[in-house]
């Protein structure tokens, strides 16, 4: 598991690399909770997902096969931007830690 840094600010974009796979994420609002969308090597893989605590962002195990990400939060609390860097913390999962 590795923790990728959040800003405490309500819609992001960032990229990260791991085992030559280039990830870009899009956390934004979404009404009341944190949507995302996740590219793998360019590639869109999903769009407006709902980001649900201690759960993979990634819903499908046929798309998480380079890993996935989740957010962990205190006490399974709705992910929420403005608790980002401090409660809440994005993580990369390998697709071991997947179960893959």
């Amino acid at each position: 598991m590795i923790t990728i840094d959040l800003m405490r600010t309500p819609n992001q974009s960032l990229t990260f690399t791991h085992e030559g796979v280039l990830w870009k994420l899009v956390i934004k609002v979404g009404n009341t909770t944190m949507v995302a969308d996740i590219s793998r090597n360019e590639e869109p893989l999903i769009r407006g997902t709902r980001i649900v605590a201690d759960a993979p962002i990634i819903p499908y195990r046929y798309l998480s096969t380079d890993g996935n990400f989740a957010i962990a939060t205190v006490d399974g609390e709705i992910p929420w931007w403005e608790k980002f860097g401090s409660d809440h913390t994005l993580v990369y999962l390998s697709p071991e830690e997947v179960g893959l």
